[in-house]
């Protein structure tokens, strides 16, 4: 088993597990709408409540290898999240957020590119998944640069939102990288 407290390192930032006396710096970054309403499961408003919710369920999604969450550091300095979780059939889906003042450093681009090699090299994914809201094209620009391909297009449920978005659906298979 891969230890809980896993922390990668690679592309001028480290991975580490979140903890709970990240919660505050989460729901810093996070309770605001720019970020909550490109990813599909983050509420709005966002509570620390609710980033103490999510951190609470991280030692069990690792230990059952169904979800692996990572806080993205930059310089010590928590600016996002990035994280694996297993779908019903099989893949793992890449998903991310980094924190608006940190936009456009192109720090999800390499915090991507370190969470698939952990993915393929330790985890042993053959294939992943990921996606994007139509109007977030700077995240489709994120999976287009680490390789990743247009497989097609779906409508995704955004908590925040309240309704269905459309969303441009990607993959990347170990074979096409390594």
């Amino acid at each position: 088993m891969i230890a809980e407290t896993l922390s990668l390192d690679g592309e001028g930032l480290r991975l580490r597990p979140l903890v709970q006396e990240d919660a505050p710096r989460v729901y810093e970054l996070a309770s605001n709408w720019n970020v909550a309403s490109m990813l599909a499961r983050m509420p709005y408003p966002y509570t620390e409540s609710s980033a103490e919710e999510w951190i609470s369920g991280h030692v069990e999604g690792r230990a059952s290898g169904n979800s692996w969450p990572f806080a993205i550091e930059v310089r010590s300095e928590l600016v996002g999240a990035t994280g694996l979780s297993r779908t019903d059939d099989g893949p793992y889906e890449l998903g991310y957020w980094i924190g608006e003042p940190y936009w456009g450093q192109g720090i999800a681009t390499k915090a991507a590119r370190v969470i698939v090699k952990f993915a393929f090299d330790i985890l042993g994914a053959d294939r992943l998944i990921s996606g994007h809201f139509t109007e977030n094209s700077a995240s489709g620009r994120v999976l287009t640069n680490i390789g990743f391909q247009k497989t097609g297009k779906e409508s995704r449920f955004c908590v925040a939102r309240g309704k269905n978005v459309d969303c441009i659906e990607f993959e990347l298979h170990a074979s096409e990288i390594f």
